[in-house]
């Protein structure tokens, strides 16, 4: 039997209906995206005595009382059909906000489930904030990444990933399901003052050709762009590449949401099928080099391709960006000339290498080989 991975947006329902007059609530709107540091004392205490009277109630109220103050745990017992023990072997995720708000009402629910025998994890958003359109966009990003790295499971058969969108802020609700057509397997949703379970299928989602093609035609702007935070001016944009794929800061540009979706869905594809150009201009193949890399296997083409990308990156960052899946290093001892430097190409057994020097400002990379040291 499959276990279940549930991905539960999170809002603050929970406190909202633990207020006990419209002041509170109205507090509690005006807070809705501040950070702890930005309250007062007297909304922090406000806050800390909701909290306290959420978990009471949560305790002593019982099943009725969870569903009825929280649209997350309605959604969850829905799913369950009010029996949580069967749920024990599944693994929640519990996606909040960085506010304050956010964080204290997701680990409200965190302790309710794990005192239900339920395995619970929180997962931070940095950035998943309504305040202003750069910092959703960033929220929106790290979703999409975090979703492209945990639920590929989905896609091996291993487990059933089910999106409960019966919390959160609207804004994040619509974003989730059209990611859930991508990464889960079923969405499920239940108005706050109902107990009836809307379950959503999971409808097969293509992109099209024409979306891929532009993306092929110009992978090295988009292998650019792919780190959170890189931008480039927006005069150099190419004016074929369709705008939906970015959102403009000023006079930059970086991946929008929906650019990140679409690149996430075929970099694996295009990763597999040849050794790409350098993405970075001071990165040269020597013929060595390529001749090393020809005849290699689709998964080896894909991770040399990504350790492409981590060189770029570190190079760009005057060698301050350098992961463990990178390691740019000297030669200790003898090197094989003309190379001073190595770095990692994949790990899996046996790992093999990469092999460059400096020369003029441009980064050789003379061979690609099994390391012997």
């Amino acid at each position: 039997m499959k276990r279940n991975v549930l991905v539960t947006t999170c809002g603050t329902s929970l406190l909202t209906n633990a207020a006990k007059d419209e002041v509170q609530r109205k507090m509690l709107r005006e807070i809705a995206n501040a950070a702890e540091g930005d309250l007062t004392d007297l909304q922090r205490k406000t806050v800390e005595a909701l909290v306290g009277e959420c978990r009471h109630k949560l305790t002593q109220g019982g099943l009725p009382a969870a569903r009825r103050l929280s649209a997350e745990l309605n959604g969850l017992m829905g799913f369950y059909n009010n029996q949580p023990a069967a749920g024990r072997g599944d693994t929640h995720y519990l996606l909040h906000t960085d506010t304050y708000l956010g964080v204290q009402a997701a680990e409200v629910l965190s302790g309710y489930l794990r005192d239900a025998g339920l395995q619970a994890e929180l997962l931070l958003m940095i950035d998943l904030r309504t305040d202003t359109m750069a910092h959703f966009h960033a929220g929106l990003g790290e979703i999409i990444r975090w979703c492209q790295e945990n639920l590929s499971v989905r896609q091996q058969g291993l487990v059933q990933v089910v999106f409960n969108l019966s919390g959160g802020f609207k804004s994040i609700q619509g974003w989730m399901q059209t990611l859930g057509m991508f990464y889960a397997d079923e969405m499920i949703y239940i108005f706050e003052d109902q107990r009836e379970l809307l379950r959503i299928p999971r409808v097969p989602v293509d992109i099209s050709a024409a979306a891929e093609e532009q993306i092929r035609q110009n992978i090295n702007l988009f292998r650019r762009l792919a780190p959170r935070g890189d931008t480039i001016p927006f005069a150099t944009l190419p004016v074929e590449v369709a705008e939906v794929f970015f959102y403009r800061l000023d006079e930059e540009v970086e991946l929008s949401p929906w650019g990140r979706l679409v690149w996430s869905q075929v970099k694996g594809k295009l990763y597999q099928e040849k050794l790409l150009e350098p993405p970075e201009p001071r990165i040269v193949y020597s013929e060595r080099f390529l001749r090393a890399a020809e005849n290699r296997s689709a998964d080896e083409l894909a991770m040399l391709n990504e350790r492409l990308d981590d060189f770029a990156a570190y190079l760009r960052s005057n060698g301050q960006q350098n992961p463990r899946r990178l390691d740019v290093k000297k030669f200790r001892g003898a090197a094989p000339p003309p190379s001073t430097h190595e770095f990692d190409a994949w790990a899996k057994r046996p790992a093999w290498r990469v092999f460059f020097h400096d020369e003029n400002g441009k980064n050789i990379l003379d061979n690609l080989r099994e390391g012997d040291h």
